[in-house]
């Protein structure tokens, strides 16, 4: 594929999700279906100590008959679970993601007050750990996969965000930092 435009210049975007790997596993494999996805995203958006422009994403979905929104949920609250301890509280949130119908915000209590509120979770108790919904009936089609048969749900977790709540760590920005000192304590 040629990428050069008219001043021979290269257009280039660098991957915002992993998304773009679903349909072509869905081609492949067809249904039904379960993948793992993982890979380095890269986003235009201002660091904090909750947001990096560049971070790594665990992407999955699953496709199969009769797959509904409570698998959906039921998945993210076990994740949860085994990760941060059977104390941890999951929740989820309408949000337009525009490859999923419905989409949902996936919120984890936050590790350092315990739901009580500080500037990690800008003083709500909840972090957004995952993007999630059910898979489009038209993103199936395009993977040829038949959605008057099969339905499926995705899920999107920022993996930083996952390392912060599993080691207590209240800045992501100490995750891809390079300081020796702060990785010599994992």
């Amino acid at each position: 594929v040629d990428l050069k435009n008219k001043e021979d210049k290269y257009d280039l975007l660098m991957r915002t999700q992993t998304s773009n790997v679903q349909v072509r596993m869905m081609k492949k494999y067809g249904a039904p279906l379960k993948a793992i996805i993982p890979g380095r995203v890269f986003r235009c958006e201002a660091t904090d100590a909750r947001h990096e422009h560049t971070f790594y994403q665990l992407e999955g979905i699953m496709i199969d008959k009769k797959i509904n929104f409570s698998h959906l949920r039921g998945m993210c609250e076990i994740v949860g679970k085994k990760l941060y301890g059977p104390e941890t509280k999951f929740r989820m949130r309408p949000k337009f993601y525009p490859f999923v119908e419905p989409g949902a915000n996936g919120e984890y209590t936050c590790f350092l007050c315990q739901g009580k509120g500080c500037r990690v979770c800008k003083n709500t108790g909840w972090l957004e750990i995952l993007g999630s919904g059910m898979i489009h009936p038209e993103v199936l089609r395009a993977g040829g996969i038949d959605p008057e048969e099969y339905s499926g749900f995705a899920f999107g977790f920022g993996l930083t965000r996952l390392a912060m709540l599993k080691y207590n760590i209240d800045d992501i920005r100490l995750l891809m930092g390079g300081d020796q000192r702060f990785l010599e304590q994992f």
